[in-house]
């Protein structure tokens, strides 16, 4: 990101100014050393000669700026910061061109009128990653809006964890190469006895033939085809080609995984009263289910690749570029979801031998199936399907939400002023299912979800959330219809390398055991084996902790079986490297964005074989 190029003046002598770069390393948190507020006050001193510097105000406004937030709302090119020595405002104040009624923001208007929504207060947030998000939303062009959700956490140059909203651009990097990646419930006929304890290591063993090339590239295009699912007249076909086709069906790296879980609790309430998708999305107590996390692989890479050619991060939503882009977009969020379904489908012939509609997910590369066969095995997926969700995309649609119409409609309520936007979204769950971006129409939010996971990291609960449109949140408003997708990374993959292993004594194998308690030089357990071994360190009791099941997954740190055979991926992904799903969680209760209304507790976790 480019310096911030501003002005600074007394504000009991106007006329006495200085221009000043501020750097874009610079903190928007005015605690911090390295803060905006920390330059304007040097520069204000030795430039300017004011002894102590006690108040800025903007200039025009008279806005004073006292937080994290009054920063990032202000700070752009050419604005004018004047220093007081602790008098009060010099001169007329005027209203922010962004509040004029009823209109809705021109381009000329963004730049002041892109509000930043912080969701995290139980949870950790990387100072870094606030930074990112306010040097985004202010130095790119048609921000409106921009959430960090409880799991926010530093990117390469953009945060992950954010929605930014934006009108009439689109902003490819922000959802960055990996589009369509999302998560998928699905549910299993295995019982909790089959998976607890050594017969979790028994499952972990059956997960054999995930790797790879899934049969043959006839096959995969049948997959991706929708004659052949459907059985109908449509002929749409997602295939990428074999380049990217050929890792179809397989998990991939970082924080991607398949998880055996079973449902630890689920609370009833008002949720599930008069939702016509409570029964068919539902869980239950005592189910074991599958999460599989995954994404489109090379395919969502190489479209981002050709799109930002020539360090181009923006592109104006009418620009036939821009277009070609949503319909890609749209083709790879599809891709990945029918590769989530085949990781499923691949899993579920290893742990429900037997059933015919899963034989076809063993790797047989000798022969094709047939359009009945790949219809039947994707039918047979679909109805163990709870939810699958894309938290990696771009959604069109109209803004600013508004409150449903009634209490059984699918659409919400829209003011006259309501106008078209792109929610990018990069490590955030939509509540609702996004409609296609590259159509004509303009989409309408549906009605929310009725579920939708909260992953921890292994060993730790992945949380049930029922997602929440009411005043509280501003009908979705503030966290732009969307919650945080998991517990978020709290180190960085580099810094987990070097901790978690020091921590374990780089005996990478432990941590793969469902069974195993890290004893310390007392003889207290400390990690790894569940409610009994498990630690309080990271999900200990909290004051106003709910049912009796939900103060034991607090206490929850282990007792999953892992398969990695990727040593640096058993540290990067450890418990200790991702942020406490609960404070997450409570985040966005809190913040009145969803209901926390069960959860889930891992026994088997894969994440790769070196097949």
């Amino acid at each position: 990101m480019p310096s911030t190029r501003i002005t600074i003046a007394l504000n009991s002598k106007q006329s006495q100014k200085s221009p000043l770069l501020i750097s874009s390393s610079a903190s928007y948190d005015p605690t911090n050393p390295n803060s905006c507020h920390s330059h304007v006050t040097k520069a204000a001193q030795s430039k300017l000669r004011l002894k102590k510097v006690s108040r800025i105000f903007v200039g025009g406004t008279g806005k004073e700026l006292l937080s994290e937030l009054d920063w990032i709302g202000c700070l752009k090119d050419d604005v004018v910061l004047l220093v007081s020595a602790g008098e009060d405002y010099v001169g007329a104040k005027k209203e922010d061109a962004a509040t004029a009624d009823g209109d809705a923001p021109n381009e000329e208007d963004l730049a002041i009128s892109n509000p930043v929504y912080i969701m995290a207060n139980k949870a950790f947030v990387d100072p870094l990653s606030i930074t990112q998000l306010g040097n985004t939303a202010k130095s790119l062009p048609g921000i409106v809006h921009a959430v960090a959700q409880p799991d926010l956490h530093p990117g390469t140059k953009f945060p992950i964890g954010a929605v930014f909203v934006s009108k009439g651009w689109i902003h490819p990097p922000l959802i960055g190469g990996d589009i369509g990646c999302g998560m998928a419930w699905y549910k299993t006929k295995l019982s909790a006895t089959n998976v607890e304890g050594d017969k979790g290591k028994k499952v972990a063993e059956k997960l054999r033939g995930l790797e790879g090339e899934w049969r043959t590239q006839r096959d995969r295009t049948a997959w991706l085809t929708d004659e052949n699912i459907s059985n109908g007249p449509e002929t749409t076909s997602y295939s990428a080609g074999e380049q990217w086709d050929a890792a179809l069906g397989t998990i991939g790296a970082g924080n991607h995984f398949a998880e055996i879980q079973v449902v630890e609790e689920v609370v009833g309430g008002e949720w599930q009263r008069g939702n016509s998708r409570a029964e068919h999305g539902m869980l239950h107590e005592g189910e074991v289910v599958l999460l599989v996390h995954s994404g489109s692989r090379g395919y969502g890479g190489d479209i981002l690749k050709r799109y930002t050619a020539n360090d181009q991060t923006s592109m104006r939503a009418s620009d036939p570029r821009a277009l070609d882009y949503l319909t890609e977009h749209d083709r790879a969020c599809v891709w990945a979801s029918r590769n989530i379904d085949l990781i499923a489908l691949r899993i579920l012939a290893c742990i429900e031998p037997g059933q015919e509609d899963w034989d076809l997910g063993l790797n047989d590369a000798q022969s094709s199936a047939s359009g009945e066969q790949i219809r039947a095995a994707f039918t047979s997926i679909q109805s163990r399907k709870v939810v699958d969700i894309c938290h990696n995309n771009v959604e069109r649609t109209s803004w600013p939400p508004g409150p449903p119409s009634d209490n059984t409609s699918s659409s919400h309520d829209r003011t006259d002023a309501a106008y078209e936007v792109f929610i990018h979204r990069k490590g955030a769950a939509p509540i609702s299912p996004p409609s296609p971006s590259s159509g004509s129409a303009l989409p309408q939010p549906s009605a929310p979800l009725t579920l939708l996971p909260l992953p921890g990291s292994r060993g730790t609960p992945t949380l049930i959330l029922h997602p929440l449109l009411t005043s509280t949140n501003s009908f979705g408003l503030n966290n732009a219809l969307s919650l945080a997708h998991g517990a978020g990374r709290a180190m960085s993959r580099a810094k987990a390398l070097t901790f978690v292993a020091a921590k374990y004594n780089r005996k990478s194998e432990d941590l793969l055991r469902g069974d195993f308690s890290k004893i310390d030089r007392r003889g207290n357990k400390s990690g790894g084996s569940g409610v009994n071994g498990g630690t309080a360190d990271r999900g200990g009791n909290r004051d106003g902790a709910g049912t009796e099941s939900e103060r034991v997954g607090r206490n929850i740190n282990g007792g999953t079986w892992v398969v990695c055979e990727d040593k640096a991926l058993v540290w990067e992904e450890a418990p200790e490297a991702y942020k406490d799903v609960w404070d997450v969680g409570d985040d966005l209760v809190d913040a009145g964005a969803a209901e926390r209304v069960g959860w889930c507790w891992g026994r088997v976790s894969y994440k790769v074989r070196q097949e």
